[in-house]
């Protein structure tokens, strides 16, 4: 892994932790950070698509994960700050992340075996709760961020790399 995606990785790892610990207002500041920091090193515009892609995404799978109380966020609506996480994981796809990418196997059990593990310590170090017992929501997003690495490896990914990185969509 060479320096520039050992970065990335790192500053997803660090948004994620200071929006878990320090809640809304700083997940936004940690998340604007992380992308400026992205674009400085990356300048490819089609980042947006995929970072888009995730902020809808991630509201649409916690707020599932709310409704079936895989999740208690304490609201109505998924918290700004798993919002904030789901935008920085985009940054990570197409770079220190790279590597799963068109393997939808391997990306499906990379998110069958990591998601839990950040999910678990989102419960334990920050404001969610469990909903449901803690096995049955550990499962549900096994399964559910199983098929997202999948499609997001196979699918997404790969259809964001078809559009045209011309010159003029590469950031200056």
């Amino acid at each position: 892994m060479n320096q520039k995606k050992l970065v990335n990785f790192s500053l997803f790892i660090a948004g994620w932790w200071v929006a878990l610990l320090y809640g809304n207002a700083l997940a936004l500041i940690a998340l604007f950070v992380v992308l400026m920091l992205h674009f400085v090193m990356w300048r490819d515009m089609r980042d947006i698509f995929l970072i888009l892609g995730f902020i809808f995404c991630g509201f649409g799978v916690e707020w599932a994960f709310m409704a079936n109380g895989v999740q208690d966020y304490r609201s109505n609506l998924p918290p700004a700050w798993a919002i904030c996480i789901w935008a920085m994981l985009a940054t990570t796809v197409r770079y220190s992340l790279g590597f799963l990418m068109r393997r939808p196997l391997h990306a499906a059990l990379t998110g069958v075996i990591a998601a839990p593990l950040f999910y678990f310590n989102s419960v334990h170090f920050g404001p969610a709760g469990w909903g449901r017992p803690v096995w049955q929501c550990l499962l549900a997003i096994a399964l559910v961020w199983g098929l997202l690495g999948a499609i997001i490896s196979g699918v997404l990914v790969p259809l964001v790399e078809q559009t045209d990185s011309s010159p003029e969509q590469q950031v200056q």
